[in-house]
Parts: C-alpha cells; structure tokens; sequence
C-alpha cells in the first residue's frame, strides 16, 4: 500500500505537468474529494502549474483577474488583494470577507469572515481551485461569495534544489530558494524561502515581505500518511489610501490628502498544519486536520493605531465511505469542522498631528475649533479603546454522491452550522467627525459587549448528466450564509446573518484540442450585509434587505498550433438591490431599491494567447476589460476607464533546468483606476489608481 501512495503522487505530478496540453483539469476543493471538472456541479476555476509559471508571481491577483466571474485587483500593491466572487466580497474595504480563503485545503478565514492573504506565498503556490457561488454546505459559514484554495508545492513533487530572483522598476525585487528531498524510506520534505520588495510607484506604498516554510511528507506504513507544514511570515505594507477626483485627474503617484496619511499594516504570521489520511479499509478513508495561526500586526488605520493579534486554531475531520445505494454505487461523504478564533487588541489615538491652524501639537490636544488637519507620524500615544473577541464555529456535513447511471451523477448534501460572537470593548476615548476629526476624551470609560449566536442549515443538489465522455451538463441548488464582521457588530448590533440560495445551470466540453465552459446563475440574497456612508461620510454597514443577481460565464481555450492556445473569458452580470432601504444614525432615509450593486461591471472579458514550444521558447500576452460599473448604491454616475489593459510575457526554458523571462504589465501605460467609488450622501469620492507600466525580469535554475 506505501508503493501505491508513493506511485500516486508520481502520476499526480505527472498528470500536472501535462494538464496544459491535455485541457484536462481536476479539483478536490469544489467536493472535497478529486474529481474532473466535467463531473462538478458547479461553477468552479482551476489555475494549474503551467498557468501559475506564465505569470510574474508576485501578487495572487495575477492568477485570478482573467477568470470569468473572478474581479480581482490590487488597490496598494504587495500582497493586497480585493477579490470579489460573483459580487460576494463587495462589502471589503481592504483584505478578503464573504469568500473562504483555504491553504493547501486548511481554512484560513477568521470565523467572522475575515481573511489576510498575507501568507499566501504567490512564489510557492502550484494550483489554485475556485469555487464560484455559495458553498456552505461543504465550507459552512462565510462561503456564501464561494471558495478559493491556494495549494503549494507539495513534498511529494518535489526533489531537488531551485533559486529564482527577480529584479523590475520601481525598486521591486522577488528571489525564492527552494530545496526538496527525502530519506529514501518514506519521508519527503522541502523548505523555501522567499523574499518580495518594492518602493512603490506611489508615495507611501513600501512593501517588504520575508515568507519561509517547511512542509514535511511521511509516509507512515501502507495505508496512512502524515503532511506537516510549518510556515512564518514578516510582511511589512504602507498603505497610501485613496484619493479624490481631483488628485486623480491630477497626479495619481501622489499619497492620500486623507487626514490619516500614515496607514500600513505590518504583520508577523505563524501558520502550523497537520493533515493526517488512513485508509482504514478499500471503502474507507479518514481525512483529519489539525492547525493553529498566530498573528499580530501594528495596523496605522482610520482614527486609530491597531496594535493586537490572535489565535485562531481549528479541526477538519472527513470520512469517505464507499458503499452501494439501490444497488448502485454512492459515496458518502461526512464530516466536523470547528474554529476558535482568541483575539486580543488596544487600539491608540495617533501621536503628533498638523492642527488645522497650522499647529504641530499631540493628536489629543486637537478641539472642535482647532481639529486635525493631518497625521505626521504613525506612532502611538493614549489608550484609544482595547478590545476582546471570543469567536466560535463548528459545523457537520453528510454529503451522499450516487451514480444512478453510467452518464449521471448526483449530488446531495446538507450541513448544520453554529456560530457563536463574544465581543467587548472598552474605549476611553471617541472620534468626532464635526466639523473636523479630533479625539473627546470620555467622562468614563464605555463598555460595549456584543454577543450573538447563529444556527444556520445549509442544503444542496447538485446533478452532472454527461452525453459523451468529454461533454457534460449540470445544475445545482446551493446555498450559503455569511456572518457579519466583529466590527461591523460592534457598530451595528442589530446587523444579521445574510443567506443566499444560488439556481445554476452549465457546460463543459474539454478535449486534446478545446475547452469549453459556460453557466448561467441566479442568486437570491436575503440581508445582504452592505458597505455605505452616513451623512457625516463614516462608513457604516447595514442589511439590504433582498438582492438578486443573475450572470453569464463563458470560457473557451482553443490550441491553434500544437503548442498555442488562444483563449478568453466573458461575463455579464445583472446584480440588483429588490428592496434596500435604511436610516442613518442623524435619521436619513435612503431608498436602493431597485438600484445595480456599485463597482460591480455589467461585463468583463479577457483575451489571451499562449504557447510554450519545444525549442524552448514561451510567450503569454492578454488583454483585460471591465465594462461601466455604478460608482455609488444610488446609481448616479458610472466608471468606464478600466479597459484593454495589456500583459505581455516573453521567456524561454531549457529543459527542466534554466528558465529566463521579461514581463510588462499594463504595456500601454494606461491611466485607471483599480477602485473608483462614490459616497452614497456626499460628493466625496474614494479612488484607488491602478499601477502604470511595470516590468520584471526574471531567472531560475535548478540544480
């Protein structure tokens, strides 16, 4: 049994590096267990090895900004990312919410639904699943938007010793060593090191991340094996903030005029996982997890200095079961999934500010008739608020998959979720926005607790019909929830859990020369947990009462040589507000109803071409468009800029040894914007520039 295990992961690794030329794909992530694409009941996205190499590798978004349903940019560069799924992580003012972000198959979205990419090393990763549309039902809460796992190189593929640097404009630096070996009696290991700087093109945009892992392979005896990995990351990111319509138009380079300037998140992450797999008979397999994050960061953000951290610890166990069902052959599927997530935080006032008077004074001496202009340092000064969050989840899953005829897979599956808030807070001081940002030091200290239990049942069918072999249909009935944010709490109480059922028909049709995907969809949210601004422009969220949001994907690779692929993707999406009314904290009433999503396009499309010959030689060039988009929730101006943005890769390889490339992103140098939004009460806007032309020349060798 060890010799099968060892073999399988060979023709894993085989089956990997000919999934370019075959257009085959498979995934785990969409049902837990490895399936071809054509036997999945729903909309989901592979990004193999091969695809992974053609890119840069610097940011996760390069992987994923082509793919139909997939909006995915970078507003600060470094590892920021804003990835939105089919509309769901809208809502995200910065990192990832209402998507669940997976490891190598361990969560690492917070039980509240808040993800840090800080330590997805894009250097290390060799397959990114997708899943598109609500998943709870397999992923339970805070999937409602979908799930995306980045998986790196495994233990098993790799032997050997490989460095790579690169060097590009703008004081950008990226360099990997990587060293794979095993004992010869069972045990597999690699460890990397990765390193990624940049000065930025804009002022106050630094990045500087240090990323190592350790991943260890046993394989125990001959029906179970051990995958531990041991991983830390130093990530270091100055955030420059938006700007105005002016100073866009005006100068895109330059910093936010925001009063808080001197934003950045500085983060230390330790990431720790053991995956444990038993084959305790032929129709048997038991899959466990165990994992453990810690991480602390120093978060310059809004009004506040965030200075905490936490610990957030888990367990993932699965049982596959092997049996027959009316005599035909099924597969039952069940598990448990639990997260605790301890977290710990004070937050400051800012320490030296520039007074609107000209003053340089302590943020805290700021006043009604003197408030602050603008922040001059990053640094802390009094006790603003410390806070406490004791979060739960835990969920159980059965899923029953049945073949009822040779063409025909169905799929049925429920899960039964509770997730559990305990929030407290104590702030010694307030910010006042009136008629300027200055801190009021309390009378006494406010205590504020919020706490809230959801139980939440999560249903889902899912039926495959496949006419030949390499052509298959689907449908599928999914559902999911999403809970709010701790903050979001905190700042509304009375905000509740959304749900969203998604109605899903598609095809796909793959062979040695095409692929083709297409799938039609319509989701109905209840609650929808929306971002918007009072009348004093703080942003605030509330639930949006009923959203329906219908799309069209379609997808296509065609070789047109034995070894050139022209390819592209297309999306339209509909996405309304059905009802969407709300009263502001100073008692205004704003009525969205019936009203289209803000920033979300009414088309994207890419278009691409590929090829990697065997004299060595490679290329990749594409092309991104996003269609006008409403800027703000009451529909009053569109942005339409975001077009023909072009990427281009040349290289050339030497067997599996030497590997040479220069890419340029945005080649035309054009101006747009990554984000451009409007306050829903004020005139204010709120634009993040896209970068201008980039470059990177890159190398790797392997010993």
């Amino acid at each position: 049994m060890k010799k099968h295990l060892l073999i399988s992961c060979l023709i894993s690794a085989t089956v990997f590096a000919e999934e370019v030329i075959k257009l085959e794909k498979t995934q785990i992530t969409a049902t837990r267990v490895e399936r071809p694409e054509l036997d999945i009941p729903a909309g989901v996205e592979t990004v193999t090895k091969d695809e992974i190499e053609m890119e840069r590798q610097y940011n996760v978004s390069e992987f994923l900004e082509s793919l139909p349903g997939v909006q995915a940019t970078t507003k600060n560069g470094g590892y920021d990312v804003r990835l939105i799924i089919r509309g769901g992580g809208l809502k995200a003012p910065y990192a990832v919410r209402e998507i669940n972000i997976l490891l190598d198959g361990v969560p690492i979205t917070d039980p509240d639904g808040f993800t840090r990419l800080d330590f997805v090393d894009p250097q290390l990763l060799e397959e990114i699943d997708i899943v598109k549309g609500p998943n709870s039902t397999l992923y339970g809460a805070n999937s409602a938007g979908g799930v995306v796992n980045f998986i790196t190189i495994s233990p098993f593929k790799f032997q050997g010793f490989k460095v790579r640097a690169g060097y590009g404009n703008y004081g950008t630096y990226m360099s990997r060593l990587l060293y794979g070996g095993n004992n010869g009696e069972g045990l597999f290991y690699n460890a990397s090191f990765s390193y990624r700087k940049s000065d930025s093109w804009r002022k106050w945009n630094r990045f500087e991340s240090f990323q190592t892992a350790v991943k260890l392979g046993w394989l125990i005896d001959e029906s179970s094996s051990l995958e531990t990995m041991i991983s830390f990351t130093k990530s270091d990111l100055q955030l420059p903030g938006s700007l105005t319509k002016e100073e866009f138009e005006q100068d895109p380079t330059q910093a936010t005029s925001s009063a808080w300037r001197k934003s950045g998140r500085y983060s230390r992450i330790f990431f720790w996982s053991n995956k444990y797999t038993k084959e305790i008979s032929n129709n048997l397999t038991w899959k466990s997890t165990v994992y453990l994050q810690r991480w602390t960061h120093y978060h310059p953000v809004f009004g506040r200095i965030n200075d905490g951290g936490s610990y957030v610890g888990g367990i993932d166990s699965q049982l596959e079961i092997k049996h027959h069902l009316f005599g035909k052959k099924a597969l039952l599927l069940t598990g448990i999934q639990g997260r605790y997530d301890h977290y710990d935080t004070q937050r400051y006032l800012y320490q030296v500010c520039v007074l609107q008077d000209g003053s340089v004074d302590y943020c805290r001496n700021a006043s009604f008739r003197n408030p602050i202009d603008y922040v001059l340092t990053d640094t802390t000064d009094q006790l603003y608020d410390k806070q406490k969050n004791r979060n739960y989840t835990a969920g159980i899953f059965f899923q029953e998959t049945i073949y009822p005829t040779e063409k025909t897979i169905v799929d049925l599956g429920i899960r039964f979720d509770t997730v559990k808030f305990d929030i407290k807070n104590d702030a010694y001081y307030e910010l006042k926005y009136y008629p300027g940002y200055y801190y009021s030091k309390l009378d006494t200290p406010q205590h504020t607790e919020a706490s809230k239990t959801w139980n939440m049942v999560s249903p889902r069918i899912g039926v495959v019909y496949k006419f030949i072999p390499n052509w298959s249909m689907y449908g599928t009935i999914s559902t999911g929830f999403q809970t709010p944010q701790d903050s979001e709490l905190l700042a509304n109480p009375n905000l509740d859990a959304s749900t969203t059922v998604n109605y899903e028909v598609g095809s796909r049709f793959v062979n040695n020369r095409v692929y083709i995907s297409s799938s039609l969809f319509m989701m109905k949210t209840d609650k929808e947990i929306v971002q918007t601004y009072d009348s004093n422009g703080e942003r605030i969220y509330v639930n949006a009462g009923k959203t329906t949001k219908k799309g069209f994907e379609l997808e296509g690779k065609f070789r047109i040589l034995d070894r050139v692929f022209l390819g592209g993707s297309y999306t339209y999406y509909d996405f309304k507000y059905d009802t969407f009314i709300f009263q502001d904290r100073n008692g205004n009433i704003y009525n969205f109803s019936g009203k289209r999503l803000y920033y979300i396009p009414k088309y994207m499309y890419s278009v691409y071409m590929n090829g990697k010959f065997r004299s060595g030689f490679k290329f990749r060039v594409e092309v991104n468009t996003w269609g006008p988009y409403y800027v703000d929730n009451a529909n009053t101006e569109k942005y339409s800029d975001y077009k023909n943005i072009t990427n281009l890769m040349v290289g050339y390889e030497r067997g599996k040894k030497f590997e040479v490339s220069f890419d340029v992103r945005n080649v035309f140098d054009k101006k747009y914007a990554s984000q451009y939004v409007k306050s829903d009460t004020t005139d204010s806007y709120y634009i993040y520039p896209a970068p201008p032309r980039t470059y990177m020349v890159r190398a790797s060798y392997k010993f």
